[in-house]
């Protein structure tokens, strides 16, 4: 089954990709069997495997507004987040950049087809980034807890997450 992330703001947040680091070359550079110079194709290339991970925030798909009783907050995206550390830190690199002192992202996950369904609130956790900590007793540090929460933090269904600043 699919699982959708879902981020909410109380103001705006920019769309697109983040994080990814990707080449446009022309098929016949990558692959030199294929030349057509008439109908040349560009294909996208990572140098490195990492390089292929990162988010996408994109606006939420009528299909799914069904998730907004979950949020708090009025904006809600739509957020595309591979479940690996690189993409867990662009994601709180994201919001670390985008997130204004002294207000919250909320971050929500749920199986395709669920999002009427009311979240598990047992799953509910918290992230201040001002005291650096993750939940109630894990202490983050000052200086890699971007890194920490890429290698810890991971969504799980129905999980409603706080981050504030």
């Amino acid at each position: 089954m699919t699982i959708h992330h879902y981020i909410g703001s109380p103001y705006e947040l920019p769309t697109g990709n983040f994080g990814t680091k990707e080449t446009l070359v022309p098929l016949s550079e990558a692959s030199p069997s294929n030349r057509n110079p008439k109908k040349e194709k560009l294909i996208t290339i990572y140098e490195k495997e990492e390089d292929a991970y990162g988010i996408s925030i994109n606006y939420l798909n009528g299909g799914y507004g069904d998730i907004k009783h979950v949020f708090t907050l009025p904006y809600i995206y739509e957020l595309s987040c591979d479940v690996h550390p690189k993409s867990m830190r662009e994601l709180f690199t994201y919001i670390e950049e985008h997130l204004i002192e002294g207000c919250q992202i909320e971050l929500y996950s749920c199986l395709d087809g669920d999002e009427t369904e009311e979240k598990d609130s047992s799953l509910d956790t918290s992230i201040n980034l001002k005291t650096l900590y993750f939940g109630k007793y894990y202490k983050l540090d000052k200086k890699k807890y971007i890194y920490e929460l890429g290698e810890m933090f991971t969504f799980e269904d129905k999980q409603f997450v706080v981050v504030v600043k």
